[in-house]
């Protein structure tokens, strides 16, 4: 018996599958077989990408019993580790001569782009559509599978509990070790599903999948002792529209009180398990800061005393103008997100090293085409940034994203279909955020001399190797020279770019480094750089620093080894 996983990707509000992510959805899926009685050894999976690049590979799925595809983008951006599977994908695995399951995300609709109104498939040639939980299927064809029962075929509805989550999210933990990235692959981990809010923001499909179901703290340990023992250590606490509404002691209104107590234990329990080397979040209700700032402080500084550095709170601002908020019952007004943000900086821009990373900073998300936009629309989120910059705060990232719809959300009841209806604002709009915004805040966040740990080299873009830090929203480093791929090397920071940050690998073998990157630490020309290779090689640091003292201030990451 052999079942294969096929992983299309997912990318919603509360979790991303792109690589070096793999999604919550894999994993429940492979751990409900186990449950159902399918050996460890009978489960494959196989990425979207490596479907594509090789024909041993795309034999796995000729060669199984059943397939089961998961995908789905809510909120589709740029990605550098994947390329999610396309509509002529989806098309081409349906006609497969073998039982088909797809699922995820994808029942929403598909579209691999903002700006756009999603596509309802018709998956005419799969045995099994799931409109429900993927996860709750995947048991029930596990159990006929076991029992030589009739497989189900035309439309699943059932949906999942917590508790049920519970159950599988440790059994299928076995699964991440058949991801191409392995060891270095980040798991998003689920505390709840569902929206806490009584008026959901209209363009969220969060809100499909109803109230908050919450999973208990100790079964969560649990799933991430299991994940931990198969060899990951990067971890983000992603899968909730809120980490502070977890276990919230009550709801008044909109929001909910944080539970400190559960938060603080939570985290600390996660960082005791071992060497974790990634613990991040993602998804921070500014709402509920602006209406508990003392609670909502008390649990952002558990978080940031027990994260490792770089974490990222991302804040859904949308937009800075009052009436987009108001048509569009988005969470909390600018005022709200700016105390947030200052809130988010006291308790969490401090560094645990010198040359480190800021523990936990804002980012922030905006979206454009929503209901209500106008050309002033523009000019108030600009202003709103002018004044973050000017006040001296941190931000660790800005998102701009362009509204999609699906069918269910209001916003598809207000709108005829998606569109950016002021384009040449729009274009402005993204300009003066990556010039003005990004690229100061850039050199404040990642000042030269500041040291990324363990960067992931992932591709290349002409004599450049891309590489991110494994964990929430990395900063993209440009290394300018080619590097062996799928390697981790410690780089520091020597100049920066509007979205990303110049480095070089550390320590610097001075007697081994291309003329190239050296050329690129600053203060040394190529000129000195020259000068620097024809003295090589160096007997020891005093030596080279004698010779050339402009390299002192990375001295201490510099060594002299022939």
């Amino acid at each position: 018996m052999r079942i294969l996983i096929l992983d299309g990707y997912v990318d919603e509000p509360t979790c991303l599958g792109v690589p070096p992510y793999i999604s919550t959805y894999v994993r429940y899926v492979a751990g409900a077989f186990v449950l159902a009685g399918i050996p460890e050894e009978s489960i494959s999976y196989l990425t979207i990408d490596e479907y594509r690049k090789s024909e041993e590979k795309r034999s796995l799925l000729n060669d199984s019993d059943a397939v089961f595809l998961i995908a789905g983008m809510t909120v589709p951006g740029r990605y550098l580790g994947g390329k999610p599977i396309t509509e002529r994908e989806i098309e081409e695995i349906g006609k497969l001569p073998i039982y088909k399951v797809v699922g995820g995300p994808v029942k929403f609709g598909f579209a691999l782009k903002g700006g756009v109104k999603a596509k309802p498939l018709l998956f005419e040639n799969y045995d099994l559509v799931v409109k429900g939980d993927i996860e709750l299927a995947a048991y029930k064809i596990g159990k006929a599978l076991t029992s030589c029962t009739q497989l189900p075929e035309g439309v699943f509805l059932e949906r999942r509990t917590a508790s049920y989550i519970d159950k599988i999210a440790p059994l299928g933990a076995f699964i991440v070790k058949e991801h191409p990235y392995f060891p270095y692959v980040i798991c998003e981990v689920e505390t709840f599903r569902g929206c806490e809010r009584k008026h959901h923001c209209s363009y969220c499909t969060e809100a499909f999948y109803g109230h908050p179901d919450e999973r208990e703290p100790e079964k969560i340990i649990e799933e991430i002792k299991a994940l931990y023992s198969t060899g990951v250590k990067y971890f983000r606490i992603g899968r909730q529209p809120n980490i502070l509404g977890y276990k919230a002691i009550s709801t008044f209104g909109e929001f909910s009180i944080p539970n400190v107590e559960v938060i603080c234990n939570l985290f600390r329990s996660i960082r005791n398990i071992g060497d974790i080397k990634t613990l991040h979040i993602d998804n921070v209700n500014a709402g509920t800061i602006d209406a508990y700032p003392e609670e909502s402080k008390r649990a952002l500084y558990c978080i940031a005393n027990y994260d490792t550095e770089g974490d990222v709170a991302p804040f859904g601002l949308e937009t800075a103008d009052e009436e987009v908020i108001k048509k569009n019952y988005l969470k909390v007004n600018p005022e709200g997100i700016k105390k947030a943000i200052r809130i988010v900086n006291e308790v969490g821009a401090f560094k645990e090293r010198e040359d480190g990373l800021y523990k936990l900073l804002p980012g922030i998300n905006f979206l454009v085409g929503l209901p209500g936009e106008t050309k002033k629309t523009f000019e108030k989120n600009k202003d709103f940034l002018k004044s973050i910059l000017d006040e001296g705060l941190l931000l660790r990232r800005i998102n701009i994203r362009q509204v999609m719809i699906f069918e269910g959300t209001q916003i598809s009841e207000m709108v005829k279909k998606a569109r950016t209806k002021y384009r040449k604002e729009f274009e402005k709009f993204k300009q003066f955020v990556r010039e003005e915004i990004d690229f100061p805040m850039m050199k404040k966040v990642f000042p030269v001399g500041t040291v990324i740990k363990e960067v992931l080299l992932e591709a290349y873009d002409g004599g450049h190797t891309l590489g991110r830090q494994i964990g929430s929203y990395p900063v993209l480093v440009r290394i300018p020279e080619k590097l062996e791929l799928f390697k981790v090397k410690n780089v520091i920071v020597v100049g920066h770019r509007e979205r990303s940050v110049i480095g070089i690998p550390i320590p610097i073998n001075i007697n081994n480094i291309s003329h190239k990157l050296l050329s690129y630490i600053p203060g040394i020309s190529k000129k000195l750089a020259t000068e620097i290779v024809l003295k090589r090689p160096f007997k020891d640091k005093t030596e080279l620093l004698t010779l050339f003292p402009q390299l002192s201030k990375f001295s201490k990451y510099i060594i002299t080894s022939h």
